[in-house]
């Protein structure tokens, strides 16, 4: 597997998550978000572009994870608006650079890395580019967010996939994620006792499985690292260890 650049920092304090949780807006009675009774079974798909979807040797993934976030929420969205399967494609590169402007660190740029919480601000009052054709078109608000809030456990990712919102989690990123393994013809990836952190790292969540007791990722690194299983209760370790979840609101 492939051994690309990280590139998640871990920000300076997590007030964003503690003033914005996401479960006061699911306790909200208005809300059309609740935590599905168990089991249950929900994949958002896969983009056809997975494969081409790689931040190279650059440590872009709080861009590139945030994009695949938003491509495939998005084309939920206007299929349960207009019926309509339309697959968007965002660039991952320019929402990494934009975090870069105005995350906590004085070092970015050009020192790699960034946090998800200024990819989110900068979808909120930015938008994003959408890709066509090979070419990054214009920024544009509607493609974008408005309003976002933070999971802080497997539950609440639950909510987010059943009511087929797509999640960008920025977590710490063991060394057996490098290499994942086999299960019944499926590739997964936990953390076995011993294993030490390589760094941090943003992908998206996907799909959810009540009978696998997991979540499918997609990663960044292209056809090299095809989309793997992860534990429920390894995702609530990596949520409490300094994780972000973010999870659109409101589009």
């Amino acid at each position: 597997m492939t051994m690309s650049k990280l590139g998640r920092r871990i920000p300076p304090n997590f007030e964003h998550v503690s003033r914005f949780p996401l479960m006061s807006f699911i306790a909200d009675p208005t809300s059309s978000l609740f935590i599905p009774p168990y089991p249950r079974e929900r994949s958002l798909g896969l983009p056809w572009w997975w494969k081409q979807h790689d931040q190279g040797n650059i440590g872009q993934c709080i861009g590139f994870g945030c994009s695949a976030m938003t491509s495939i929420t998005n084309r939920m969205q206007r299929y349960s608006n207009t019926g309509q399967w339309v697959t968007y494609r965002y660039a991952g590169p320019w929402l990494y650079q934009q975090a870069q402007l105005i995350d906590p660190w004085v070092d970015t740029p050009p020192a790699e890395g960034t946090d998800v919480n200024s990819a989110a601000k900068i979808l909120r009052d930015q938008g994003h580019r959408r890709v066509q054709s090979g070419i990054a078109r214009p920024v544009m608000i509607e493609h974008g967010i408005s309003a976002y809030r933070w999971a802080q456990n497997h539950d609440e990712i639950r909510a987010a996939l059943w009511a087929n919102l797509a999640v960008a989690v920025g977590v710490s990123w063991y060394n057996s994620f490098f290499a994942p393994y086999e299960k019944d013809g499926e590739l997964w990836i936990d953390i076995p006792p011993g294993n030490k952190v390589a760094g941090g790292h943003c992908v998206a969540l996907y799909r959810m499985s009540d009978r696998r007791q997991a979540f499918r990722l997609m990663n960044s690194w292209g056809a090299s690292y095809p989309p793997v299983w992860i534990g429920y209760d390894t995702v609530d370790r990596l949520i409490a260890e300094d994780g972000e979840v973010l999870v659109v609101t409101d589009r």
